[in-house]
């Protein structure tokens, strides 16, 4: 904390974070009208969640940060230490290793980041319907399926179409 406060960049880490845990609450208990859909099937994947939440929250908010991949990184080893900390048997189905924890929160994140890279291409490109297919294959990967068949695309589609419809409200929400 500075002389007169906290921070921008600060200010940043913790209103990335907030909008990060409040996705994920959301998308986990149904808040504010998410559809609850998911199905965690795989030891580690509410830590997937988490990892996926971060790279929405990141997606949404991006542009309005200073310096975008330094909060990205703050926030990861945040999210990181709680998992380990507060959660562990939740977010790994048991004992995880720190640096283990570590590595595959960054190449979780980095696999979401780069979908939702396309999925910005693909809106550009106007066609929402594979948009809004390419977020339910994200959390058919949270989910731990293997590929995303009709039956779980057409179960996802209420969360993503959720999902995308509040990336602006995630916006409003991250400090300025």
């Amino acid at each position: 904390m500075g002389l007169f406060g906290k921070s921008k960049h600060e200010k940043q880490v913790e209103g990335l974070a907030r909008v990060m845990v409040n996705l994920y609450l959301m998308t986990t208990e149904g808040r504010h009208g998410a559809p609850v859909v998911l199905s965690f099937q795989r030891r580690d994947a509410h830590y997937r969640h988490l990892m996926f939440c971060l790279s929405t929250a990141h997606v949404a908010c991006a542009h309005v940060m200073g310096n975008a991949d330094a909060v990205l990184n703050d926030v990861l080893q945040r999210a990181v230490v709680f998992a380990l900390t507060e959660q562990q048997t939740l977010f790994f189905g048991g004992v995880m290793q720190p640096q283990q924890a570590a590595n595959e929160g960054a190449a979780l994140l980095q696999e979401y980041l780069h979908h939702w890279s396309a999925y910005v291409d693909i809106v550009q490109g106007n066609n929402r319907a594979d948009a809004t297919r390419l977020v339910c294959s994200m959390l058919a990967d949270v989910e731990g399926l293997e590929a995303l068949t009709e039956t779980d695309a057409g179960r996802l589609w209420p969360l993503a179409s959720w999902i995308e419809e509040h990336l602006a409200t995630m916006r409003r929400g991250f400090p300025q």
